[in-house]
């Protein structure tokens, strides 16, 4: 995700002149390293803080705030209007529309304002992934183990895999399963409020915009689209992530 900050998030930001952000799912704070280059901003993290004491790493920096827990139970605190957030957290479809769900019911995000969304690709664009699964209700939790997964196999692998380590659905595909499913289930609830656009590279990411429903703000999209696109079709051609688009970084 910090690449996909670097080279979406930031511009966008600058030129759109974003002050507020949030971000679900810090992990160890790389991305958010990236963020805080921003000036004049103020950013709040929801994150478990299992990885690391967020609280801690930032504190010396009076425009984070960091909401230690999980974002369904953080999420309802929230007052804020952001221009921006960022999900990264729990890859499953209970978690993630009903993120979007409270988002929009809280106006946590102002007109016009976009989540960005990582791994809207493959492994888990189709297939959930659990870090607690006791905090998924029993009725919206797939069968799940901890065994990897293989590209293009719907069942898990006997031995091996990516993301061994994770409770991960057994099956691929089906009705609330997966981050890309929860974003489309959401969008379909309400057609005409968004627009969406993912880049396929990188394990995914999706681009959310809450619409203004002005002319100026669709065309303004459409540039959005055309990047996303543009580093697809490269990957796509190439099979490899594209060193023009992703230079490497300068220390």
């Amino acid at each position: 995700m910090q690449k996909f900050v670097r080279h979406f998030v930031i511009p966008l930001a600058k030129n759109r002149g974003w002050k507020k952000l949030c971000e679900i799912g810090a992990l160890t704070g790389q991305s958010t390293d990236e963020i805080l280059k921003l000036p004049n901003i103020s950013h709040t993290i929801i994150d478990p803080c299992f990885d690391a004491d967020l609280a801690l790493k930032y504190a010396a920096d009076a425009r984070v705030m960091v909401q230690k827990g999980n974002s369904l139970n953080v999420l309802p605190r929230l007052t804020d209007t952001y221009d921006c957030l960022i999900i990264d957290g729990d890859h499953n479809w209970y978690t993630v529309i009903n993120e979007l769900d409270q988002i929009r019911q809280r106006a946590l995000l102002r007109p016009g304002g976009v989540i960005f969304f990582h791994d809207v690709e493959w492994p888990y664009a189709r297939r959930d992934m659990y870090y607690q699964p006791e905090t998924i209700p029993h009725e919206y939790r797939q069968e799940y183990e901890r065994r990897g997964i293989i590209r293009g196999r719907s069942e898990l692998a006997d031995t091996g895999g990516t993301n061994s380590e994770y409770c991960n659905a057994v099956r691929e595909g089906g009705p609330r399963n997966g981050v890309l499913q929860a974003i489309e289930d959401f969008i379909a609830k309400h057609p005409s409020d968004y627009r969406f656009c993912r880049v396929k590279l990188q394990r995914g990411l999706g681009i959310l915009q809450y619409r203004q429903k002005r002319l100026s703000d669709d065309i303004r999209f459409l540039s959005i689209q055309f990047k996303a696109w543009l580093y697809s079709l490269y990957r796509l051609r190439h099979h490899c992530y594209p060193g023009f688009l992703f230079p490497p970084k300068k220390y």
